[in-house]
């Protein structure tokens, strides 16, 4: 039985924080399971492993769904992820790396442990 997972992953968004960008290896479970399912979550946090995180760090949950670039369009959105993470240029540009991009549809942010907000994108 398969279980859906996350993957600590590098990502950069995109202005107005509509799309995320990742990249992978194409040999990965997690291209496979990219591939079969389009709908994913990210979670992101500011967390610093230290007791303080209980009630100060803030997390959030973007739902949405993934597709991998291709062509002109992959070499269009490789320019913004490499400025946030230039030490992946030969990563991204080796011929088995996929680059994905997700279409956010909801963010879910948390802090203080407890509350929630609801961030719907359009």
């Amino acid at each position: 039985m398969e279980y859906p997972y996350q993957s600590i992953v590098a990502f950069s968004a995109s202005k107005g924080m509509k799309h995320i960008l990742f990249a992978t290896k194409r040999a990965t479970r997690k291209y496979i399971n990219l591939k079969d399912k389009v709908q994913v979550s990210v979670f992101i946090d500011n967390r610093s492993n230290q007791e303080a995180d209980f009630s100060d760090a803030t997390g959030m949950t973007a739902l949405g769904d993934a597709r991998e670039l291709a062509g002109t369009s992959k070499k269009k959105f490789m320019r913004p992820f490499l400025r946030k993470h230039p030490y992946f240029e030969g990563f991204l540009s080796s011929p088995d790396c996929a680059l994905f991009m997700i279409k956010v549809k909801v963010y879910y942010v948390v802090w203080h442990f407890h509350e929630v907000l609801e961030v719907r994108i359009k």
